[in-house]
């Protein structure tokens, strides 16, 4: 492996990165910022992005599909291939993110079926219908994001994602506290702020990317219906599709793990939310490394370049696990003090340490398997992965959960040590999964 392959690799990732963690950074601010009202709110606020995440990241992983096939694209030199993939990925946001608001409007309800605490239920269902309007503006959102970064433009995203970040807390400070003669809306208010937010990020990505000199030679002003191809929107869903059935099923796993902690009570559960959106911090990183990989892997494809390839892999994963096992020397550092920022309970505070603890164990296999998935996905490879990872979840991490923390008593800790076993499968078979099949390319074009 060479240097050279890590630092561009890491050249390419770092505006991801912080595009990402801004990203995550809405979820946060919502969680400190709700804490201060109560435990029940910061549990709603666990259940109600839980389930909200299982179609949002379904959304966002079919877009992932426009980023590799953007490089494929610009790797053989063809405009008008990338055109159709904006336009096609256009399209298919509109009508993946009205479906996915209209969805998470009409499953609000759903909640009342989890066995959750009544005060939790009370709050959580109006606040979710709120974050289901934000549905649109996500995708919207993330097909320009994805073109541009395709191309390796990664600015505009960096930027947008930082300025809203501010812009979130502001909105919070208003809606959630009533302040400047705002009404306290409490966690509807949060709820509103985020999907304001979003509709802002969507509108400004989009802007930029229509008016953008650097973008002329794809028209992007010409988004007619006559722009639709059924080949070319055949390709990203093809390839979209199953990207965010991988997303659902790890998602879905980490929900209904929510949800059987909820089983426990509001404060195992407020403990398990602030654990997880301090994970998620971390993992969001490894998240922009694996849309970095995917892009790189995807230009080396269109080049045939499948030894690049193999040295893309290796340098990502490098690069993943490093920083991944640097967060976790932090979380058990700061296992006390980082759930003091979200909460003054005791009780929650030390079990959230307890369980940053797993989190730090598990942090270098799942930057692993966040790698792998877009390295696959740059190859186009999804199919296999899929149901790698529906393997990791359902068959592995959650029946071994349920069974930890109910029939053998370890409660909330049980449940997390099973899902970093499932972290840890999906680590093995997926970094194989790759180094087999670009072995067998190389092999190919020998």
């Amino acid at each position: 492996m060479k240097k050279s392959e890590l630092s561009r690799t890491l050249k390419l990732a770092w505006p991801i990165v912080i595009g990402q963690l801004s990203h995550i950074a809405l979820g946060v601010i919502d969680s400190v910022m709700v804490g201060r009202l109560g435990a029940d709110e910061l549990a709603a606020v666990s259940v109600s992005v839980g389930l909200f995440s299982i179609l949002m990241v379904f959304g966002i992983g079919v877009s992932f599909a426009i980023s590799p096939l953007t490089a494929i694209a610009n790797g053989e030199g063809d405009h008008h291939k990338a055109e159709a993939i904006l336009k096609n990925g256009f399209y298919m946001a509109l009508a993946v993110g009205s479906g996915l608001a209209i969805l998470m409007i009409l499953l609000a309800p759903v909640l009342q079926l989890l066995n959750q605490p009544e005060a939790v239920t009370q709050l959580s269902i109006p606040y979710l219908r709120i974050l289901g309007l934000s549905m649109l503006p996500v995708m919207i959102y993330q097909a320009f994001r994805q073109f541009s970064e395709g191309l390796e433009i990664m600015y505009p995203a960096l930027i947008i994602g930082i300025l809203m970040i501010p812009i979130n807390a502001f909105g919070n400070w208003l809606l959630i506290f009533g302040n400047w003669g705002f009404p306290a809306m409490g966690l509807e208010g949060a709820g509103w702020a985020t999907t304001l937010t979003r509709v802002l990020a969507a509108a400004t990505m989009m802007v930029f990317v229509l008016k953008n000199r650097r973008f002329r030679v794809y028209e992007p002003m010409k988004l007619g219906l006559d722009s639709l191809q059924r080949t070319v929107m055949t390709r990203i869903l093809k390839l979209g599709i199953p990207g965010g059935i991988q997303y659902i099923f790890e998602t879905s796993a980490f929900a209904f793990a929510a949800v059987m902690i909820g089983w426990l009570g509001s404060k195992p559960l407020a403990a398990h939310q602030i654990a997880i959106n301090l994970a998620s911090i971390s993992f969001m990183v490894a998240i922009g490394l694996s849309s970095a990989s995917a892009i790189r892997i995807g230009h080396a494809q269109g080049k045939n370049d499948f030894v690049l390839a193999r040295k893309i892999g290796k340098s990502s994963f490098w690069l993943s696990g490093g920083f991944m096992g640097l967060c976790g020397i932090v979380f058990i550092l700061g296992r006390f003090y980082f759930p003091a920022l979200y909460i003054n309970d005791p009780e929650v505070i030390n079990l959230a340490a307890q369980l940053l603890l797993v989190a730090a164990a598990f942090q270098i296999v799942d930057g692993i398997q966040a790698v792998g998935v877009g390295l696959l996905r740059g190859m186009e490879d999804v199919k296999r992965p899929t149901l790698y990872v529906m393997i990791a979840y359902w068959v592995i991490a959650l029946p071994l959960g349920g069974l930890l923390a109910f029939q053998l008593n370890y409660g909330v800790m049980g449940v997390w040590v099973a899902l970093a076993l499932g972290l840890m499968a999906s680590a093995i078979m997926l970094s194989y999964r790759f180094f087999r099949l670009v072995g067998q390319k190389i092999k190919a074009h020998a």
